[in-house]
């Protein structure tokens, strides 16, 4: 009787050591390049400088460890080791860009630190969300079963890709130097709160409903768990804009019988939730 053992033959050493070269080659490019090329290198070096740290952390955490994981958690340390790698280099090119300042390197890495520096917030907010757990469950009582979870709409996504969208014809267009200033402004002060936004609200927003009570769950950093029992909520209904009609989402507004509020934005099938929260029956909908 034969067994099979599983390879782990770690892999090849050349793979890094390309990847750093090539980095070392872009970086070098974009500030010997004119024009085009030098963008196109800074590019490369904007991506390649990450994939090479993500490959080093890759290499090195025990093989053996990882195989010992399940599926999800290894899609989990995945990103776990792509969101270090991306904070990791924006903050070595921000350190590197800042000790060598006023030269060309320095400007280089300045500008390529800068531009990593919203991935690599996304990328962290996104780790840390994908590894919350489910609260709800948590809360159930013992005789209490869980009715209805309403899911939240991928369009929540939307206005940071319109962001991005306009970022590039500003930087496509026959805008200038101005339109570059903008775009630079879109996309380092405004983009990264706007899709730390819609992640917390995809990822970190439960929507829950029992045979008693109502449970929401909301926030990233701190989270904020609310729990009503189905008496207590006076009416519901729904916010949505021509586009919320058109893709089937919306915003939920619940109003309790002591005067609190309580607005759940980019809830899919927002109908179904609203008809089950609104004990009087009344199909409040508005769009704006």
């Amino acid at each position: 009787m034969s067994t099979t053992q599983k390879d782990t033959t770690p892999p090849p050493r050349w793979i890094p050591i390309t990847l750093a070269l090539t980095s070392l080659a872009s970086l070098l490019g974009s500030m010997i390049l004119l024009g085009q090329g030098a963008l196109i290198s800074l590019t490369l070096f904007i991506i390649l400088f990450p994939v090479t740290l993500i490959n080093l952390l890759v290499r090195w955490w025990p093989r053996h460890r990882c195989e010992r994981m399940r599926n999800e958690k290894r899609w989990k340390r995945r990103l776990n080791f792509t969101a270090a790698g991306v904070m990791v280099a924006a903050a070595i090119n921000l350190f590197a860009g800042v000790n060598f300042f006023g030269t060309p390197l320095g400007t280089t890495l300045l500008v390529a630190g800068t531009l990593l520096l919203p991935p690599a917030v996304i990328m962290a907010i996104l780790s840390f969300s994908l590894g919350r757990a489910d609260v709800t469950r948590t809360v159930l009582a013992e005789d209490e079963h869980l009715v209805f979870q309403a899911d939240t709409h991928w369009a929540i996504f939307l206005p940071p890709i319109q962001l991005i969208t306009l970022c590039l014809l500003l930087l496509m267009g026959p805008f200038g130097l101005g339109g570059e200033v903008i775009a630079a402004i879109i996309y380092l002060a405004v983009l990264p709160g706007m899709m730390a936004r819609a992640l917390a609200i995809f990822l970190n927003t439960e929507v829950s409903i029992t045979d008693q009570r109502m449970i929401t769950v909301t926030g990233t950093l701190l989270r904020r768990t609310r729990v009503m029992t189905l008496g207590e909520i006076k009416a519901a209904g729904i916010y949505r804009t021509f586009l919320g009609r058109l893709l089937g989402y919306g915003k939920v507004g619940i109003i309790c019988h002591n005067g609190q509020s309580l607005k759940l934005p980019g809830i899919a099938d927002p109908e179904t939730l609203r008809d089950m929260l609104d004990p009087s029956g009344q199909k409040v909908s508005s769009s704006f």
